[in-house]
C-alpha cells in the first residue's frame, strides 16, 4: 500500500487517537463496573480475587433482581424504541449507511447494560462492551479523517481489539485479536497498527487499571511430563468446548427478544441467583470461577461449578441478556482441567493440577473461540506464565483444535 506523507501523518495521528479512546473507554468501562460491584456485594474485584466472598446470599440475590430487572427495562427500551442496534463486525464490513455511522445513543447504552449486568452479577463476560464502544469512537475517527474503505476496516478492528487489551492489560492479545479474529488477515501494515493501537490503549488505561495479572496462578514447568500431560488435558477438553461453542451462538442466535425479555431476563437472574446460595463462584465475569480453579478445589465442587456455571451462562444468553463468552470460556476450561487432572490422580497421583487447569483454560478458549493464536496469548496474559509455559501450552492449544476440527469429521 503506497500511501503519500499526508496520508501516512494521517494514520498515524488516527493511530494514537484511537489508541487513546480506546485506553480511556477501557478505564472508564472498569471504575464503572468497580463501581457497580462496590454495591453490588460491598467490595469490587479489585480487592477481592473471587468478588462474591463475604457475600450473604440475600445480598447476592438482592443484587442479581436488581440488575435483572434495569436491564430488562434497559434493553426492552432499546429494541422496541431505539434505532437497530450495529454490531462490531456490521462497522468493519459495513452494508449501509447506518452500519458506517451507528446510532451513538443506543450503542453506547447497549454496552453500559452489559456492565451493568455483570457488576451485579451475571454470568456472561464483560470484555464485548469495551470492544463495542472502542470499536465506535474509532470509526468515527476513521470517519473524520476520510480513510477508504480498507484502512476504515482496519483501524476500526484494531480499535475493537483494544479495547479488549485495555480492559485486561494483554496488549499482545489485543494485537492478535484484531488480526485472527476481527481482521482474519495478516500483513506486516495491519500488524504494526494493531500493536500500536494496543499499546497505546493499555497504556492509557493504567489510569484505572492494575498492570499486575489478572489470575494468581503459579508457573508451569515445561518439561516432556507436563508438555505431554498438557496435550493429554487439551484432547479432552476440545469436544466439550466445541459443544458450548455451539450451544452458546445457539443461546444468542434464539435470545428473548422484545417484550419476552421483561420476564426472561429477571427469572433467569433469579434463579441464578438461587443457584448461586450454594455456589457463589458462578456469578460475574467468570474470574471467581477460574481463580477457585486455579487455587484448587474437591472433586464435588469442582463437579458442580463446572455444571452449574456452564448452565448460567447458558440460560443467561437465551433468555435476553447480552455480553462476552471469553472469559466464562476461560473459566469453564480451567474447571474442566481441574476435573480431568482429578480424575486422574486416583490413577496417577503426581498428576499436576497447575498444568491440568492452565492446559485446559487454553485448549477451551483455543476451541470455543475458534483462535488458538489468540486463545494461547490471552492465557499467557491473563495469568503471567513465562518462557517454560509456551510449549506445553502450545502443544495444548493444538490437541484441542485437532480434537474439535478432526473428530466431527471422521465420525461424519
Amino acid at each position: 500500500m503506497i500511501m503519500t506523507l499526508k496520508q501516512r501523518f494521517s494514520l498515524i495521528l488516527a493511530i494514537i487517537l484511537i489508541g487513546i479512546s480506546a485506553g480511556l473507554v477501557a478505564a472508564a468501562l472498569s471504575w464503572l463496573i468497580h463501581t457497580i460491584e462496590f454495591f453490588a456485594f460491598g467490595h469490587s474485584e479489585e480487592t477481592y480475587r473471587i468478588v462474591t466472598e463475604d457475600t450473604t446470599p440475600t445480598r447476592r440475590i438482592i443484587s442479581m433482581m436488581i440488575g435483572g430487572i434495569f436491564v430488562a427495562v434497559g434493553w426492552w427500551l432499546l429494541q422496541t424504541k431505539g434505532r437497530p442496534i450495529v454490531g462490531i463486525n456490521q462497522q468493519i464490513n459495513p452494508e449501509t449507511e447506518a452500519h458506517r455511522k451507528p446510532p451513538m445513543i443506543e450503542n453506547l447504552s447497549h454496552s453500559l447494560l452489559q456492565i451493568v449486568a455483570v457488576g451485579t452479577g451475571a454470568p456472561v463476560g464483560r470484555e464485548v462492551a469495551p470492544r463495542e464502544i472502542a470499536a465506535f469512537f474509532a470509526g468515527r475517527i476513521s470517519h473524520w479523517f476520510a480513510f477508504d474503505k480498507d484502512m476504515r476496516r482496519v483501524l476500526i478492528a484494531c480499535g475493537a481489539a483494544a479495547g479488549l487489551a485495555g480492559v485486561y492489560h494483554v496488549p499482545f492479545a489485543g494485537a492478535i485479536f484484531a488480526l485472527e479474529i476481527l481482521l482474519g488477515v495478516f500483513s506486516p501494515l495491519y500488524a504494526a497498527i494493531a500493536f500500536a493501537i494496543s499499546g497505546i490503549a493499555v497504556f492509557v488505561a493504567r489510569l484505572e487499571i492494575s498492570p499486575e495479572v489478572f489470575y494468581v496462578v503459579g508457573q508451569m514447568k515445561g518439561d516432556w511430563q507436563q508438555t505431554l500431560w498438557a496435550g493429554v488435558i487439551g484432547m479432552l477438553v476440545g469436544l466439550p468446548a466445541a459443544w458450548f461453542r455451539q450451544m452458546s451462538k445457539k443461546a444468542e442466535q434464539t435470545r428473548a427478544k422484545g417484550g419476552q425479555v421483561l420476564w426472561t431476563l429477571p427469572l433467569a437472574f433469579l434463579l441464578t441467583a438461587v443457584i448461586a446460595i450454594w455456589l457463589p463462584q458462578i456469578l460475574g465475569n467468570g474470574r471467581s470461577a477460574a481463580q477457585t480453579a486455579y487455587w484448587g478445589v474437591s472433586l464435588g465442587l469442582c463437579s458442580a461449578l463446572l455444571v452449574a456455571k456452564t448452565f448460567v451462562v447458558l440460560l443467561t444468553l437465551r433468555s435476553g441478556a447480552y455480553g462476552g463468552t471469553l472469559t466464562p470460556g476461560l473459566s469453564l476450561g480451567a474447571l474442566s482441567g481441574l476435573w480431568i487432572g482429578l480424575i486422574a490422580q486416583f490413577i496417577v497421583p503426581e498428576a499436576d493440577l497447575l498444568t491440568a487447569t492452565l492446559a485446559g483454560s487454553a485448549a477451551f478458549l483455543a476451541v470455543s473461540m475458534n483462535a488458538p493464536l489468540t486463545a494461547f496469548a490471552l492465557v499467557v496474559g491473563f495469568t503471567g506464565q513465562g518462557f517454560d509455559s509456551y510449549l506445553p501450552l502450545s502443544i495444548a492449544v493444538a490437541c484441542g483444535m485437532a480434537t474439535a476440527t478432526l473428530l466431527p469429521k471422521v465420525k461424519k
